[in-house]
């Protein structure tokens, strides 16, 4: 796994490390001047012409030092201090001052928009809070408009590195470098799209200097996908879970299918598929390793086989293909107050909730929740754009108030766990906005609980693994031609290939 820090968790972090440990402030300033100057040589080498736009800050401080070592390795540099002299911190004062010394031009006003080959951006950093605009936002516009490779240091200026929002205008990078850890900004859209390229760079700042107070927010990284559970050789199909599926209304069978597909191709042992009668034809047909159990839209008149269902189970699925009519309210309130494993609810179950809310707080199983923003704007009455705002918070706030692990689908999907813990997720590709890629992901979410991930772990590991799956079927199929069949059967690759050199054939 891997830490996404807030600006406070970065500034705790450097105030533990410089203050606690006794790092000078320079000395890592300097660090990270040779870390992103080295991942613009590597990128843009010389001769070429650098511009350097500094704020008064230690952000500033850090492009200062980075025009210097460009300078010293031959690179036309030009600096526009666009702070102000009498405001700098002390390490940028200093900063300055070398440059100076070097000879290195320094102006406060900016070039042509076609006279340089790279513009590095170190204006503002992680601290900043508040909207861009005025003489700074012309300084920002003029930056984009330049036609050369944009570089920020830490962060784009203008991206909150709490939320990813745009703060009025942003810098557009084609490569940040940033120190330490990632940042929440750097992750979530749109600060995702001005980010560019990520390079995170080790200066010397680790995890000792929180002091303890480690960050909530982290990403699922391949290294995890070792957590998911061995399976024993002399294990059956019990063993790796009895996984029931409740999905699919009157010939709706797709979203049923694409779930109980991916629960296996994740692992699963036995699925078991609870739906309407008329969708036996084409599930048998499609995945006829599936054990099939139908329904009439009778209600009262199938509970009893629904209950037999409910406590076959080991993990449950409920919602893909429903419908959110009179049977599927009553099956709806029925799973939820009866069922004892642990149940991924999404699609159609999540809509019927909405109107019924107490209903979820009520239930007696361990819960995982999957809407994507329109549903999540049903169960909350908050707008898309609100959500979208800080969908951390959001899905934080959400997962605390009805205790259910909320798995929050958007482009950079967010899990948040009761008691704090988040993950967002970086795996996955826009091909997978299409019909179907939910329920793919609520049967992998099921097969990976089935085979004993605690669903704290399988929910997370879960969305990285079907984000994994879109990049390999983007691979194979490209964005425009991929289908959710197409990611439901990438997941079984790749999880061969991540456990390839412990299995035996």
């Amino acid at each position: 796994m891997e830490y996404l820090l807030n600006s406070r968790e970065m500034k705790a972090c450097d105030s533990g490390t410089i203050g606690y440990f006794g790092v000078p402030s320079l000395v890592l300033m300097e660090r990270a001047a040779l870390a992103a100057s080295e991942e613009i040589m590597r990128r843009i080498p010389t001769p070429a012409k650098c511009l350097a736009v500094c704020g008064s800050g230690n952000n500033g401080g850090d492009g200062l030092a980075i025009a210097r070592l460009l300078f010293l390795k031959g690179y036309k540099v030009q600096i526009v201090f666009a702070g102000n002299r009498e405001k700098t911190s002390e390490e940028t004062a200093v900063q300055l001052d070398i440059a100076e010394k070097y000879q290195i031009p320094v102006t406060d006003k900016m070039p042509g928009e076609d006279e340089t080959d790279i513009i590095v951006d170190s204006i503002f950093g992680i601290g900043l809070s508040r909207a861009v605009e005025g003489r700074w936002g012309e300084i920002l516009d003029r930056m984009n408009r330049m036609k050369g490779y944009k570089v920020a240091v830490d962060i784009a200026s203008g991206i909150s590195a709490d939320t990813g929002q745009i703060l009025g205008r942003a810098f557009r990078a084609d490569l940040t470098v940033t120190f330490g850890f990632a940042k929440i900004g750097h992750i979530l859209y749109p600060g995702a799209e001005y980010t560019g390229e990520l390079a995170v760079r080790d200066i010397g700042i680790d995890e000792h200097g929180f002091l303890g107070n480690m960050p909530r927010v982290r990403g699922i990284t391949k290294e995890d996908l070792e957590k998911i559970p061995a399976r024993p050789e002399n294990g059956n199909k019990g063993t790796f879970g009895k996984i029931l599926i409740i999905g699919g209304s009157r010939n709706m069978a797709g979203a049923g299918v694409f779930s109980a597909t991916a629960a296996y191709r994740s692992g699963g042992g036995l699925v078991r598929i609870l739906t309407h009668e008329s969708n036996r034809l084409i599930m048998q047909t499609l995945i006829p390793e599936a054990v099939l159990t139908t329904y009439e839209e009778k209600p009262g008149e199938e509970d009893g086989k629904i209950l037999d269902c409910l406590s076959w189970a080991d993990v449950i699925v409920l919602g893909p293909g429903i419908g959110t009519g009179e049977f599927a309210q009553h099956l709806t309130k029925l799973a939820l107050f009866n069922a004892s494993a642990p149940c991924i609810l999404d699609a159609d179950a999540l809509n019927i909730i909405g109107k019924h809310m107490d209903w979820l707080t009520e239930m007696k199983a361990e819960k995982i929740v999957t809407p994507h923003m329109g549903e999540m704007a049903r169960l909350t009455g908050r707008s898309i754009r609100e959500l979208k705002e800080d969908p951390v918070k959001e899905a934080s706030a959400f997962a605390e108030k009805y205790h259910a692990i909320t798995v929050l689908k958007d482009a950079r999907t967010v899990t948040a766990l009761p008691g704090g813990d988040v993950f967002i997720n970086r795996s996955g590709n826009s091909g997978m906005a299409t019909g179907g890629s939910g329920d793919v992901l609520t049967g992998v979410l099921a097969g990976l609980a089935g085979q004993g991930c605690e669903l704290s772990l399988a929910a997370p590991l879960g969305v990285y693994l079907h984000g994994l799956a879109g990049d390999e079927a983007a691979r194979k199929r490209g964005k425009r031609g991929m289908t959710a069949s197409d990611i439901a059967q990438a997941v079984g690759i790749i999880l061969k290939e991540g456990f390839a050199e412990n299995e035996t054939i």
